[in-house]
Protein backbone atom coordinates (compact mmCIF):
# COMPACT_ATOMS: atom_id res chain seq x y z
CA UNK A 1 0.00 0.00 0.00
CA UNK A 2 2.85 2.97 0.84
CA UNK A 3 4.38 1.77 -2.25
CA UNK A 4 0.98 2.38 -4.13
CA UNK A 5 0.33 5.96 -2.66
CA UNK A 6 3.90 6.94 -3.36
CA UNK A 7 3.27 6.05 -6.87
CA UNK A 8 0.47 8.06 -7.02
CA UNK A 9 2.02 10.98 -5.32
CA UNK A 10 5.48 11.21 -7.75
CA UNK A 11 2.90 10.60 -10.63
CA UNK A 12 0.83 13.71 -9.15
CA UNK A 13 4.36 15.59 -8.99
CA UNK A 14 5.89 15.09 -12.00
CA UNK A 15 2.94 15.78 -13.81
CA UNK A 16 1.74 19.21 -11.53
CA UNK A 17 5.60 20.16 -12.63
CA UNK A 18 5.10 19.28 -16.09
CA UNK A 19 2.09 21.45 -16.23
CA UNK A 20 3.59 24.38 -14.62
CA UNK A 21 7.16 24.56 -16.71
CA UNK A 22 4.38 25.07 -20.28
CA UNK A 23 4.79 28.44 -19.56
CA UNK A 24 8.57 28.09 -19.78
CA UNK A 25 8.18 26.51 -23.69
CA UNK A 26 9.08 29.33 -25.94
CA UNK A 27 6.85 30.08 -28.45
CA UNK A 28 7.92 29.90 -31.87
CA UNK A 29 6.81 32.98 -34.14
CA UNK A 30 4.04 32.33 -37.11
CA UNK A 31 5.74 32.63 -40.48
CA UNK A 32 9.52 31.99 -39.65
CA UNK A 33 10.82 29.05 -41.22
CA UNK A 34 10.90 25.49 -39.43
CA UNK A 35 14.32 24.92 -39.49
CA UNK A 36 17.10 24.60 -36.91
CA UNK A 37 18.54 28.35 -37.78
CA UNK A 38 15.71 29.97 -35.90
CA UNK A 39 15.73 29.91 -32.03
CA UNK A 40 12.82 31.19 -29.38
CA UNK A 41 12.78 32.58 -25.86
CA UNK A 42 9.99 31.86 -23.41
CA UNK A 43 8.89 35.51 -22.95
CA UNK A 44 5.74 35.19 -21.01
CA UNK A 45 7.51 34.00 -17.92
CA UNK A 46 10.21 36.76 -17.87
CA UNK A 47 8.87 39.55 -19.40
CA UNK A 48 5.52 40.41 -16.82
CA UNK A 49 4.51 43.99 -17.57
CA UNK A 50 0.95 45.60 -16.79
CA UNK A 51 1.18 47.48 -19.93
CA UNK A 52 2.17 45.04 -22.85
CA UNK A 53 2.45 41.24 -23.01
CA UNK A 54 4.94 39.35 -24.63
CA UNK A 55 3.80 36.57 -27.14
CA UNK A 56 6.82 35.38 -28.60
CA UNK A 57 10.17 36.44 -29.50
CA UNK A 58 12.27 34.82 -32.23
CA UNK A 59 15.87 35.31 -33.74
CA UNK A 60 18.15 34.11 -36.16
CA UNK A 61 22.08 34.81 -36.02
CA UNK A 62 24.97 34.28 -38.67
CA UNK A 63 25.62 32.38 -39.83
CA UNK A 64 22.33 30.40 -40.23
CA UNK A 65 20.68 33.41 -41.55
CA UNK A 66 22.79 35.38 -44.09
CA UNK A 67 21.21 38.78 -42.44
CA UNK A 68 20.67 38.42 -38.52
CA UNK A 69 16.96 39.02 -37.87
CA UNK A 70 14.91 39.10 -34.75
CA UNK A 71 11.23 39.16 -34.70
CA UNK A 72 8.52 39.15 -32.12
CA UNK A 73 5.02 39.61 -31.79
CA UNK A 74 3.30 41.43 -28.47
CA UNK A 75 -0.08 42.67 -27.60
CA UNK A 76 -0.36 46.33 -26.09
CA UNK A 77 -3.70 47.34 -24.06
CA UNK A 78 -5.15 50.58 -23.13
CA UNK A 79 -3.28 53.57 -23.47
CA UNK A 80 0.05 51.59 -25.05
CA UNK A 81 -2.60 50.44 -27.61
CA UNK A 82 -3.96 53.68 -28.48
CA UNK A 83 -0.48 55.43 -28.94
CA UNK A 84 1.30 52.39 -30.68
CA UNK A 85 -1.70 52.51 -33.11
CA UNK A 86 -1.26 56.42 -33.91
CA UNK A 87 2.39 55.91 -34.24
CA UNK A 88 1.80 52.49 -36.75
CA UNK A 89 -0.87 54.62 -38.77
CA UNK A 90 2.14 57.59 -39.19
CA UNK A 91 5.57 56.46 -38.65
CA UNK A 92 6.62 60.36 -39.02
CA UNK A 93 5.82 60.97 -35.43
CA UNK A 94 7.96 57.96 -34.34
CA UNK A 95 10.97 60.12 -36.30
CA UNK A 96 10.11 63.01 -35.53
CA UNK A 97 10.59 61.64 -31.59
CA UNK A 98 13.68 59.83 -31.91
CA UNK A 99 15.48 62.74 -33.37
CA UNK A 100 14.67 65.22 -30.72
CA UNK A 101 16.66 65.93 -28.19
CA UNK A 102 14.44 66.29 -25.20
CA UNK A 103 16.21 64.99 -22.00
CA UNK A 104 19.75 64.80 -23.49
CA UNK A 105 22.28 67.33 -23.18
CA UNK A 106 24.17 65.76 -26.51
CA UNK A 107 21.55 64.45 -29.21
CA UNK A 108 22.78 61.63 -30.60
CA UNK A 109 22.95 62.49 -34.64
CA UNK A 110 21.79 59.75 -36.22
CA UNK A 111 19.80 59.73 -40.00
CA UNK A 112 16.36 58.81 -39.29
CA UNK A 113 13.94 57.37 -42.22
CA UNK A 114 10.17 56.03 -41.92
CA UNK A 115 7.93 54.98 -44.73
CA UNK A 116 4.84 53.70 -43.79
CA UNK A 117 2.99 50.65 -44.77
CA UNK A 118 -0.17 49.49 -45.05
CA UNK A 119 -0.50 45.94 -46.62
CA UNK A 120 -3.09 44.52 -45.21
CA UNK A 121 -2.50 46.45 -41.68
CA UNK A 122 -1.35 50.03 -40.72
CA UNK A 123 2.51 49.75 -39.93
CA UNK A 124 5.83 50.84 -41.16
CA UNK A 125 9.47 50.41 -42.08
CA UNK A 126 12.61 52.41 -40.41
CA UNK A 127 16.21 52.57 -41.28
CA UNK A 128 18.27 53.77 -38.54
CA UNK A 129 21.78 54.89 -38.96
CA UNK A 130 24.85 57.06 -37.23
CA UNK A 131 24.87 60.34 -39.50
CA UNK A 132 28.49 60.31 -40.28
CA UNK A 133 27.79 56.95 -41.75
CA UNK A 134 30.36 55.23 -39.57
CA UNK A 135 28.35 51.90 -38.84
CA UNK A 136 25.97 49.96 -41.03
CA UNK A 137 22.42 51.51 -41.04
CA UNK A 138 19.77 48.96 -39.11
CA UNK A 139 16.20 48.31 -39.92
CA UNK A 140 13.10 47.43 -38.87
CA UNK A 141 9.33 47.17 -39.89
CA UNK A 142 6.28 46.91 -37.79
CA UNK A 143 2.83 45.90 -38.44
CA UNK A 144 -0.34 46.02 -36.16
CA UNK A 145 -3.92 45.09 -36.05
CA UNK A 146 -6.51 46.10 -33.43
CA UNK A 147 -8.46 42.93 -31.53
CA UNK A 148 -11.34 44.80 -29.45
CA UNK A 149 -8.91 46.94 -26.88
CA UNK A 150 -5.92 45.16 -27.32
CA UNK A 151 -3.42 45.96 -29.97
CA UNK A 152 -1.55 43.27 -31.46
CA UNK A 153 1.88 44.31 -33.07
CA UNK A 154 4.28 41.77 -35.16
CA UNK A 155 8.40 44.23 -34.75
CA UNK A 156 11.13 42.58 -36.88
CA UNK A 157 14.60 44.20 -36.74
CA UNK A 158 17.58 43.28 -38.39
CA UNK A 159 20.94 43.87 -40.57
CA UNK A 160 19.00 43.91 -44.48
CA UNK A 161 16.13 46.09 -45.11
CA UNK A 162 14.65 43.56 -47.91
CA UNK A 163 14.77 40.53 -45.44
CA UNK A 164 13.24 42.30 -42.89
CA UNK A 165 10.35 43.91 -44.93
CA UNK A 166 9.62 40.13 -45.94
CA UNK A 167 9.73 38.94 -43.14
CA UNK A 168 7.31 41.09 -41.19
CA UNK A 169 4.96 40.78 -44.03
CA UNK A 170 5.10 36.78 -43.75
CA UNK A 171 4.74 36.86 -40.26
CA UNK A 172 2.38 39.89 -40.02
CA UNK A 173 -0.13 37.54 -42.40
CA UNK A 174 0.42 34.39 -40.12
CA UNK A 175 -0.05 36.04 -36.85
CA UNK A 176 -2.25 38.76 -37.74
CA UNK A 177 -4.37 36.56 -39.61
CA UNK A 178 -5.56 37.73 -42.88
Amino acid sequence: MPVRLLRSCALILVLALTLASCGYIPRQVAGLSADTSWDALPLRKWLAEDRAEPVALSFCAPPECGPGLAVSVIRLTGKDADITDALLKDPERLARALRSPAGRERPVKTRITVERLNDPYPGFAIDLAPADGSKRPAYGAAFGRREGEALAVVLVIGEAQDAVLATARDVAARELGS
